[in-house]
C-alpha cells in the first residue's frame, strides 16, 4: 500500500463523510479507493479492446413482440461472449432477464446495446466491469 494525503474544503469533507456513512464504509480510505477504482474503470473503457464482463438486464412484457425468442437467437449468435442468462417472472405480465457476457469492450458494447434496443424492451441497463490482470 502507498499512502496518499489530500486536502479538501470542509463542505466536500462533510459530504464525503455523509456518503461514507450512508454506504456503510468502515473508513475514508476504503471509500476513496472505491471512488478511484470506479474512475479508473471508466477510463479503461476508452480502449475498445479492453477485456470486460458486462451485465445487461432488461424488463419486458412477455406477451408482446416475441422478445424472448429474438433475444435467445441474438444470444446464440454471440456464443463467444455470452456466459450466462437468467429469466425471472417479476409479475404476471413482466419478465426480467439478465445476461452476463465477456469480451472486448467495443464488441461487448454493441451486443449489449442491441439487446436492450430490441422492440419490446421496457427498460434496460448495462454495467461494464473491466477485467485487469491485477484483480
Amino acid at each position: 500500500m502507498e499512502r496518499l494525503s489530500i486536502t479538501v474544503d470542509k463542505p466536500i469533507a462533510d459530504a464525503f463523510q455523509k456518503l461514507i456513512e450512508k454506504r456503510g464504509y468502515k473508513n475514508r480510505s476504503e471509500a476513496f479507493r472505491d471512488l478511484l477504482r470506479n474512475e479508473l474503470a471508466k477510463e479503461s473503457l476508452l480502449n475498445p479492446e479492453q477485456e470486460c464482463v458486462a451485465v445487461v438486464s432488461y424488463a419486458f412484457d412477455h406477451e408482446k413482440a416475441l422478445l424472448s425468442k429474438r433475444n435467445v437467437e441474438h444470444q446464440h449468435s454471440h456464443l463467444d461472449m455470452v456466459i450466462s442468462s437468467m429469466h425471472v417472472h417479476a409479475t404476471h405480465e413482466t419478465c426480467v432477464e439478465a445476461v452476463i457476457a465477456k469480451g472486448p469492450y467495443e464488441k461487448l458494447r454493441q451486443f449489449c446495446e442491441n439487446t436492450i434496443a430490441e422492440k419490446g424492451v421496457g427498460n434496460g441497463k448495462i454495467n461494464y466491469l473491466p477485467i485487469h490482470s491485477e484483480n
